[in-house]
């Protein structure tokens, strides 16, 4: 028995070794992109992609496994019930059901593609979806809607990152067009 668990232990660590060198590797390749200027935001970039998505907005979801859910819940919710009261026991997301399913603020670009479109075209109090994505059916509520401060360092400093992991997918693509890769993990697929 202490020589099975001292293996598995073994087996855990080298598990997180190769993990943590992984996440190594990757930051010290991005960092050498930044420092290549492969990365470099420009303050023209900032105020473009702020001045064509101004606005922050917030919203709840309710992630759902399957169609028939997301229909018998939205009628639910379409009845008077309290979103928020129906996230925390329905929503299979848990980062945001024990929040009623609130989402931090978001800017365009934060959201899943899925449901960037409509969060950003409802209007405040609305109610969408089901929305189907990869990782079930969304029923959302927009519950606020603001326009960003264009100078503010925190505006310029997540449309900054937004802007980096954009390049980042940019210079990954070319480079998979350049070297054919092939994703033999399900999961990435």
């Amino acid at each position: 028995d202490y020589r099975g668990r001292l293996d598995q232990l073994r087996r855990d660590e080298e598990q997180r070794v190769r993990e943590g060198g992984e996440a190594l590797l990757t930051g010290m390749w991005v960092e050498e992109l930044r420092k290549r200027g492969e990365l470099k935001i420009s303050d023209v970039e900032l105020r473009d992609y702020v001045a064509k998505y101004p606005n922050e907005v917030e919203v709840r979801h309710v992630l759902l496994p399957s169609t028939e859910k997301a229909e018998a819940v939205s009628r639910k919710l379409r009845s008077g019930a309290n979103f928020a009261k129906v996230a925390q026991e329905d929503s299979l997301d848990a980062a945001t059901a024990a929040q009623g399913g609130r989402f931090p603020p978001l800017i365009y670009g934060e959201v899943i593609p899925e449901l960037e479109e409509v969060v950003f075209r409802m209007r405040v109090g609305e109610l969408g979806g089901p929305l189907k994505s990869k990782f079930g059916y969304h029923l959302v509520k927009k519950e606020a809607e603001r326009k960003l401060p264009p100078e503010a360092p925190a505006t310029r400093e997540r449309v900054s990152r937004l802007l980096e992991k954009q390049k980042l997918d940019r210079y990954l693509q070319a480079l998979q067009e350049k070297f054919p890769v092939e994703v033999v993990d399900e999961q990435f697929k």
